[in-house]
């Protein structure tokens, strides 16, 4: 069929197709090679027709790293339409990069059967019209500037007349700076005669004790050794301090003892070990010694001061207990011991072997007598508090054979050396099976059997050196109790002599026992027995929830103890501050036996703290008043170097306002651990919404936009009775410690869930971590971890923050990763 004539053919066409306005080109293949363009494209391109048969990446080299590439292949690809408006694009025009705008469009275009065939590429400048809109914008930004210039000129005059007043106030409160001044020198060289006043009571303390004492600076040098120490050793006061006592250790001592004393030096942290010194006689004493860091009044390590007290007699007591016990476990009698409920808590390893027993775990006295004699053995146990021995012959059983045999049982009550009390039972029995076996023919054979007579007059001879042997054995075994208590009277007596004494609770009747010197501190009788009640009187009200709390916290989960509080002896009236220190211990079964301790006079050591505490609390409120007024002067220079444009006045204000934030946050700490160690630290408790304050409180914190991206989950809808500005003080701390310690970028996370009757608030981040080491003191009155000092601070966050929470009768703790991040958790009762 012929072509019309009137159709124009594909060379006509082209030629109409340049004549077009509208930028247009067609593309095929994903490398958007160049098939067609009209003139006004390649005008817009800066290019000729050169360009055709090109892939528009070789054409247009300046387009790599635009996303014009990108869409061409997923038009082709994909067979989409993409289409833009404004769209900036750069491109090479006479040798220089340009950027123009467009109005652009891809379009596929396809075949009948669905196949894309090329790409419809149009595109129209409008950059004039951007332009133009930029134009018409930049104009209406710089009218309301202007406005906003004069609001500015007319605020600028009003504050340079409260300039003006605030110029006169700086005056007065300069002229009160300089009666502060003069007031503080004089209190400070008052309170550096009340030092040396305080060092000479320390040195005559020292050497008038029996204890060891000595000082160490913080490089680990001797400065000072007391009396004791020179009677001890023989050697001068010089001698000793050019750390000529080390030489004194055992050699076998010598290396462990110094290493424990670098370790702790290193870390800053208490020591204690136990060491033999030779002494001025020529032998060798065992000491224990311990050592509690000092610090400097600016929280600086100071060194140690250290005490010892002489265990040798304990050691000697040790060692003889040793060689006994390793006598019993030799010997071939069947020895046992078992408490007053003659539950077994020793049996030696022959006596095991015969019973078919593994241990003595759950077994008591009686499963040891075969089940035919155990009414018998009930009855001898029960004269035993009466008789205080017995000496029987009874059938014991091998549990795993079932056969019986028979032992010569001797049962020795052990009383308690003060109280006389029967605390347990010691039995010793030789297997005497062969004796019995050979009585119990004897009764069934004649006169006849002069051979058997014979042969039972030797086993009489074997008995009767058997029990010589026992009886030896019973003498050695009262012998060693006797030393035992010899032992433990004199570590009672050292005690009392270094203003210490011991206490013990029963966990069972609450029965207290405590030594002399701890009655005679309370105001007890000297005899007797100590109610509980008693107890509690003693102590300031303020004091005794803590208490409370602390003896059912050891009692129920098994931890030790160590607290601080205030008493009234109950004779005397005096008030005094002690430390009680305790642990519990357990018996086989994991059963608490005893919750015992030491107790320690620190009356002029707290003393000295309160009243550091309140020097301090003094400064930190005098210093608010300046600090007020500089804070105040620098915000009317920031609103005026904003006005007048000084962006280098406005940076470096910016800078001062956030120094005079921190030094606020740091004076208003310090107070509070005044108030808080001087008993004025008041909570007031009211109800309120614990989701909302922890919303305010992450508002407040984070008011200007922050460097990390803060996750808070609202899930505790719930309202509870507390200090509300306490708790927000809490979690201000946690959130600003977990922005100071993790880098710009990471993520701080806060959580909060209900559990049975308390809520849980935790604050996660992503920053350096914690060891193990730093998170058991992290919660101490100015402790900071050791492993980073470019952070500032002064350690008293956390302590205020534990001490809140503590009042509020919750529990504040910390889980850490090094090189992982940190979270904190605190919860609170919700009744």
């Amino acid at each position: 069929m012929s072509r019309p004539s009137y159709l124009l053919s594909n060379h006509e066409l082209l030629q109409v197709f340049n004549l077009t306005h509208t930028a247009t080109a067609i593309h095929v293949t994903e490398d958007a090679i160049i098939q067609e363009a009209n003139d006004a494209m390649l005008a817009i391109w800066g290019k000729d027709r050169s360009v055709i048969g090109k892939s528009l990446a070789d054409a247009l080299p300046e387009l790599k790293g635009q996303p014009f590439i990108d869409m061409f292949k997923r038009v082709w690809n994909e067979g989409l339409v993409i289409s833009g408006k404004d769209t900036a694009a750069d491109l090479n025009i006479d040798g220089e990069i340009k950027t123009f705008y467009f109005d652009f469009e891809y379009r596929a275009v396809k075949n009948d059967n669905g196949k894309v065939i090329c790409i419809l590429h149009t595109a129209i400048d409008v950059s004039e019209r951007v332009l133009r809109q930029e134009a018409i914008e930049l104009a209406a930004e710089k009218e309301i500037a202007l406005n906003r210039e004069q609001a500015l000129n007319e605020e600028l005059a009003a504050m340079n007349e409260e300039l003006s007043a605030t110029n006169e106030e700086l005056q007065e409160a300069q002229n009160r700076l300089y009666l502060l001044n003069t007031e503080l020198e004089e209190r400070v060289t008052a309170r550096v005669k009340e030092l040396s006043e305080s060092e000479e009571r320390f040195r005559t303390m020292a050497e008038g004790t029996e204890i060891f004492i000595a000082v160490g600076d913080e490089s680990g040098n001797a400065i000072y050794f007391n009396k004791p120490w020179m009677d001890l050793t023989g050697r001068s006061m010089t001698d000793l301090l050019a750390f000529g006592w080390a030489d004194l250790i055992h050699p076998q001592d010598r290396e462990d003892y110094v290493n424990i004393y670098l370790s702790a030096l290193a870390k800053k942290a208490p020591f204690a070990g136990e060491f033999r010194i030779l002494s001025k006689e020529g032998n060798y004493r065992w000491l224990l010694a311990s050592g509690p860091p000092r610090f400097h009044p600016d929280g600086t390590f100071a060194g140690y001061i250290s005490s010892c007290i002489d265990i040798t007699d304990r050691k000697l007591a040790e060692l003889e207990r040793q060689n006994l016990s390793a006598l019993v476990d030799a010997s071939s009698e069947f020895i046992s011991l078992a408490n007053v409920n003659y539950e077994m808590t020793y049996a030696n390893p022959i006596a095991l072997k015969k019973l078919g027993w593994d241990t003595v775990r759950n077994r008591t006295i009686l499963d040891c007598v075969y089940p035919d004699d155990r009414n018998f053995a009930e009855k001898a146990l029960v004269s035993l508090a009466e008789y205080g021995n017995f000496r029987h012959e009874i059938r014991y059983w091998n549990e795993r054979t079932g056969k019986p045999f028979w032992v010569e049982w001797n049962g020795i009550s052990i009383k308690d050396p003060i109280s006389n009390e029967f605390i347990a039972l010691a039995t010793v029995g030789p297997d005497v099976t062969e004796r019995k076996r050979h009585q119990e023919e004897l009764q069934d054979i004649n006169e006849e059997m002069a051979a058997a007579n014979e042969e039972l007059a030797a086993t009489n001879e074997e008995l009767a050196a058997t029990n010589e042997e026992l009886a030896q054995t019973h003498f050695d075994l009262v012998q060693y109790i006797r030393k035992l208590s010899d032992s433990e009277e004199k570590l009672l007596q050292a005690i009392e002599t270094g203003k210490m004494g011991a206490w013990s609770i029963d966990p069972n009747t609450l029965k207290i026992s405590m030594s002399g010197f701890v009655r005679e501190l309370l105001g007890l009788q000297m005899e007797g027995e100590v109610a509980m009640q008693e107890v509690l009187n003693t102590i300031n009200e303020d004091y005794r929830e803590i208490f409370s709390a602390t003896l059912d916290e050891a009692l129920n989960h098994h931890s030790s103890s160590d607290i601080e509080y205030l008493i009234n002896n109950l004779r005397s009236g005096e008030e005094k501050w002690v430390r009680a220190t305790g642990k519990v211990f357990l018996d086989e079964m994991g059963n608490v036996a005893e919750y015992s301790g030491m107790f320690m006079d620190i009356t002029e050591r707290k003393l000295d703290e309160l009243r550091k505490n309140d020097f301090i609390g003094m400064v930190s409120h005098e210093l608010k008043t300046p600090l007020t007024a500089i804070n105040g002067f620098v915000q009317v220079l920031q609103r005026k170097s904003k006005i007048d444009g000084d962006q280098y006045s406005v940076n470096a204000l910016e800078k001062t306002h956030i120094q005079v934030r921190k030094m606020t946050t740091m004076i208003n700490g310090f107070l509070n651990v005044s108030r808080l160690e001087s008993g004025k630290l008041m909570i007031d408790k009211t109800s309120f919404r614990l989701d909302q304050l922890l919303q305010e409180t992450v508002d407040e914190t984070f008011i200007s936009p922050s460097t990390h991206d803060i996750v808070f989950a609202l899930s505790c809808e719930v309202t509870i009775f507390a200090d509300r500005d306490k708790i927000s003080s809490v979690i201000s701390n946690l959130l600003s410690n977990a922005h100071k310690y993790s880098s710009n970028g990471s993520t701080i996370e806060i959580n909060c869930e209900l559990r049975e009757n308390e809520v849980i608030v935790s604050v996660m981040d992503q920053g350096i971590g914690i060891s193990d080491e730093d998170a058991k003191k992290l919660f101490d009155r100015y402790y900071r971890v050791q492993s980073n000092h470019t952070i500032s601070g002064f350690g008293i966050g956390l302590y205020l923050s534990a001490e809140i929470i503590q009042r509020h009768n919750g529990k504040i703790w910390v889980e850490s990763n090094e090189s992982v991040g940190s979270t904190f958790y605190f919860s609170l009762p919700l009744h």
